[in-house]
């Protein structure tokens, strides 16, 4: 997701319940588009202007409002494309204003929704690949013959192995209770000045699947501060659980 973009005006697509313009109503239409892109134009501006901190993340949550709320964000029907989409508000968030995962929003060369879909349309031909990758290994794993049925590989595992799997799954159960209810109090520590990023938050995110880039760009917090913290204060008492 690092190559360069070209952004195209006005070829950003509507949602099903945006008509299109008849008679007279086209330029009226088109001027209510480019006040909106004047806006958040103006509120990306604001938003760069602050350091990352519950400023910048109130300005940026109103942006992605508006955004959402505008009917120009790409759609398509397809299984996967809510998953796609939620992972491109967290590439959007982490570049808009620093390059931290990929290439960084440039307004001298284009509305903001029209980057958007850009990286967006990107993002659902990987997802398209991905299942398609997905697809083709369950194909592969199955096996046809055992009691005239067709059977798929993990059924054949061996009962050490369905043992291990039981133990992993009781002990991620264990840790994730012990993360929620934190009953020692351990993880009530937060980063200096950020009293909603404590060990808490952090692990949650972790246990979730969710990695340092895009927890980073969530709480909108430098990553390199985040996971020092985490280094130091969380994982010593995660550890010790284990």
């Amino acid at each position: 997701m690092n190559d360069e973009y070209i952004p195209s005006e006005g070829k950003d697509r509507p949602s099903e319940n945006q008509t299109d313009a008849v008679d007279g109503e086209g330029e009226s239409k088109l001027s209510h588009r480019q006040l909106l892109y004047q806006e958040l134009d103006r509120l990306v501006s604001e938003i760069c202007q602050h350091p990352p901190g519950l400023k910048r993340s109130r300005l940026l949550h109103q942006l992605l409002t508006k955004m959402k709320n505008s009917g120009l964000i790409w759609k398509e029907n397809l299984p996967y494309y809510e998953d796609a989409l939620q992972e491109q508000w967290v590439f959007f968030c982490s570049n808009l204003c620093e390059s931290r995962t990929g290439t960084q929003y440039d307004r001298t060369r284009g509305n903001v929704i029209t980057w958007f879909n850009y990286y967006f349309k990107r993002r659902l031909q990987n997802w398209a690949l991905k299942v398609d990758r997905e697809n083709n290994r369950r194909c592969s794993s199955k096996k046809i013959f055992k009691d005239g049925k067709e059977i798929e590989k993990i059924e054949e595992l061996p009962d050490r192995d369905r043992t291990h799997i039981r133990e992993t799954a009781q002990l991620f159960t264990e840790l994730q209770a012990w993360i929620d209810t934190d009953p020692d109090r351990v993880l009530s520590k937060h980063v200096r000045g950020r009293p909603d990023i404590t060990c808490q938050v952090i692990l949650k995110g972790l246990s979730a699947g969710k990695s340092f880039t895009v927890l980073a760009a969530e709480l909108s917090c430098p990553y390199s501060t985040l996971y020092a913290f985490h280094r130091v204060q969380c994982r010593p008492h995660l550890q010790r659980f284990r």
